[in-house]
């Protein structure tokens, strides 16, 4: 039997869209080709569409803004639709209007993968999740899942290559806090900037890198000047590098709003970093409080200034919380668990629907 092809569609090729882009990567690389081919479909252009294809993965763009507004962008999306027999569409993104020409254009199953809840510029998790028919629902998180109110979702945590991250830090000077996202205000970082100002005052050697770009990045730096602490933080952009960018940090700290799944603290744990990041979303379920770092109130400065005094002061229980969180992340999140589990999805859709011919001769399989 030839593989079966299955083409993942992302919104952006922007640096922005790195987190999902790592998943269906590691997904396209990790698969038997022998059973699934991955193809990758992304909305809007970028430089993350070269990187898969340097990696060896079928890459494009359509450039369309998914919706009905731009009928040349969607023309674009149905020619590559019926360019090839695909059986699977895995849509990372998109609402009815995409997901509908999957169902006219092919006879492929339609999977979902939802990797948030909450309104990326308010950090409010709406009421109900309203997301297009499909055959299956994978979610990052149970949180996630449970947001989704399908009792079919299936949980699949995102994979890490531990062996990209040293667990020994080079050597630098002073005391690194670092964290690595989106500069949106959903991942709060204006209360990192707040904490931060209150323990520059007991710790002159104290700075900060923030890894990412974002609509934020102009007030925050505002931000830092205005508290007075601009040459305490480093906004080092998006890096490829990051891996070799954390080993110069002590600590990682997220404190956002809302997560669906934080890969970037992942990747943090799998560096040996200890962990403050704020107790909501799927940080409930990857940071153990205590174990493996920190775990406190969204929009909170003053606990967050807390548990990082704490760290700052305490060189002992940072290497002890690192070294249970890389544990943690190489025991529990690899990325040939995360394979695994979403093979075992697609082959699910075709076990019934060869279920279903036998009750039906006249249904259709591809």
């Amino acid at each position: 039997m030839n593989p079966r092809r299955v083409l993942h569609v992302l919104d952006t090729a922007d640096p922005r869209g790195t987190a999902i882009c790592k998943i269906v990567e590691d997904l396209a690389t990790g698969v038997d080709p022998a059973l699934y081919q991955i193809h990758v479909c992304f909305l809007k252009p970028g430089r993350l569409a070269g990187h898969l294809r340097r990696a060896g993965i079928s890459s494009t763009c359509v450039t369309w803004n998914g919706g009905a507004s731009d009928p040349l962008g969607a023309a674009r999306y149905a020619l590559l639709l019926r360019s090839a027999e695909f059986s699977i569409i895995h849509q990372h993104t998109g609402g009815r209007l995409l997901t509908g020409m999957g169902r006219w254009l092919t006879h492929a199953r339609i999977v979902r993968t939802l990797h948030f809840r909450a309104n990326e510029s308010t950090g409010i998790v709406p009421s109900h999740c309203n997301l297009p028919e499909r055959d299956a629902l994978i979610a990052v998180s149970q949180i996630v899942a449970d947001f989704s109110r399908d009792p079919r979702a299936v949980v699949i945590y995102p994979g890490i290559n531990g062996a990209l991250f040293d667990e020994k830090h080079r050597a630098h000077k002073g005391f690194v806090i670092g964290t690595a996202c989106r500069l949106e205000p959903i991942k709060g970082l204006r209360y990192l900037l707040e904490a931060l100002a209150e323990l520059t005052c007991e710790f002159h050697d104290l700075r900060l890198e923030i890894a990412g770009d974002g609509s934020l990045r102009s007030s925050l730096e505002h931000e830092c000047h205005v508290l007075g602490i601009s040459g305490h933080v480093s906004f080092i952009g998006w890096r490829e590098d990051l891996p070799n960018v954390m080993a110069g940090w002590d600590v990682f700290v997220l404190p956002s709003l809302d997560e669906g799944f934080p890969i970037a603290a992942l990747e943090a744990m799998a560096a040996g970093l200890p962990v403050i990041a704020s107790a909501v979303g799927g940080l409930l379920e990857l940071v153990q409080d205590g174990k493996t770092g920190w775990l406190v109130p969204a929009a909170a400065p003053a606990e967050l200034t807390t548990r990082l005094r704490e760290l700052i002061s305490d060189d002992r229980r940072r290497e002890v919380m690192g070294i249970a969180g890389r544990q943690r992340a190489l025991r529990d999140f690899s990325i040939a668990r995360m394979v695994a589990q979403t093979v075992a999805v697609y082959d699910g859709l075709f076990a019934q629907s060869c279920t279903a011919a036998g009750d039906n001769p006249h249904s259709v399989q591809s």
